[in-house]
């Protein structure tokens, strides 16, 4: 049941999808009695139509009389375009023999209701209804839940690592498919441990959260962010090639990591070393391995810079480039 602003209690939203006008006028007295919102349908497309909509009425009565299409064509349709259905499907008609029953049964409505309806009968029948709806929403909102947690990082909400990793094969196939860029882009805190040791995991824990946000709000919407490791991120830059993925990993450096963080009562900065690499259509975990020695060269280089794989053809001797040189040494 729904609640008013006022704190009353209301009865569900029921669709009637009926054009008997005799009908619509019964169902709707009392429906109206027990507090229902009421809408009518008098044709089966606008029905649907309703019944597509993302927010449709909780409870929808079809008639299985109804045209263009009928009750049972409706039924049919919603099933077939919706995953998980929106709203609970009843069928009613004034002659329910065999043939309609068994229709009615195929086609997988939720409930059969017999016209001209008994108030208590349909009474008994809405409170089912909205009793297995409730338990349903329940299931799901609970499956989404655990959908969630398996796929993200408990601390700060990004993608875990297997799962970024399965959006990132899916990335890779786009880009084969749309020959565009894709560059991936590790990120491993430095020192973060000190942090750790000075002021507690509690403190740790909220720079991580904080640094999260920062990057929901800097990143394209298209772009992809996990968290692998305690203080290790991997990106996946969809259309970046090497040279803006380190122009990318240089303003990360300057506007997200160069703004204090607040750690109890004082505030401390982060540094960063970045390695990256371009996908070019080439497996993952390839790739992922070469953003990894990239990584390690920016950690040997003395921290806090940006190193990139690059191919045979226009790398340097030990393999890897500094950010100001990708530019160039691709050019």
């Amino acid at each position: 049941m729904e609640a008013t602003m006022s704190g009353e209690r209301t009865g569900p939203h029921v669709l009637l999808g009926c054009a008997q006008p005799r009908v619509v006028e019964r169902l709707t007295e009392i429906l109206e009695t027990w507090r229902c919102v009421v809408e009518v349908a008098a044709a089966g497309s606008t029905a649907l139509a309703r019944l597509d909509e993302p927010a449709p009425p909780a409870i929808a009565m079809l008639d299985m009389d109804l045209h263009s299409p009928g009750g049972v064509e409706i039924v049919w349709e919603v099933t077939r375009r919706q995953e998980q259905r929106r709203s609970w499907l009843m069928l009613m008609s004034q002659e329910p023999g065999t043939e309609r029953m068994r229709a009615a049964l195929e086609c997988g409505c939720d409930d059969f209701l017999r016209l001209p309806a008994d108030p208590l009968e349909l009474k008994i029948r809405l409170r089912v209804a909205e009793r297995v709806r409730g338990l349903m929403m329940q299931v799901e909102k609970q499956t989404a839940e655990l959908r969630y947690q398996s796929t993200h990082d408990g601390l700060t909400g990004l993608w875990n690592r297997e799962a970024l990793l399965c959006l990132v094969f899916q990335e890779t196939d786009r880009v084969q498919r749309m020959k565009t860029d894709l560059c991936l882009m590790l990120l491993d805190l430095d020192e973060f441990s000190r942090i750790n040791h000075d002021y507690g995991y509690e403190a740790g824990d909220s720079v991580l959260t904080g640094l999260s946000n920062r990057f929901r709000r800097q990143l394209r919407s298209y772009d992809l962010i996990g968290r692998c490791g305690e203080d290790e991120f991997l990106l996946a830059l969809p259309g970046c090639g090497c040279e803006n993925a380190a122009a990318l990993a240089e303003r990360i450096r300057e506007t997200i990591l160069g703004r204090p963080f607040a750690v109890g009562s004082e505030a401390t900065t982060l540094t960063a070393s970045f390695g990256i690499a371009s996908s070019r259509g080439r497996s993952p975990l390839v790739v992922l391995r070469e953003a990894e020695r990239a990584l390690a060269e920016a950690k040997l280089a003395g921290k806090n810079c940006v190193r990139c794989y690059g191919p045979k053809e226009t790398r340097a001797e030990d393999g890897f480039l500094p950010a100001a040189a990708v530019g160039r040494k691709a050019g």
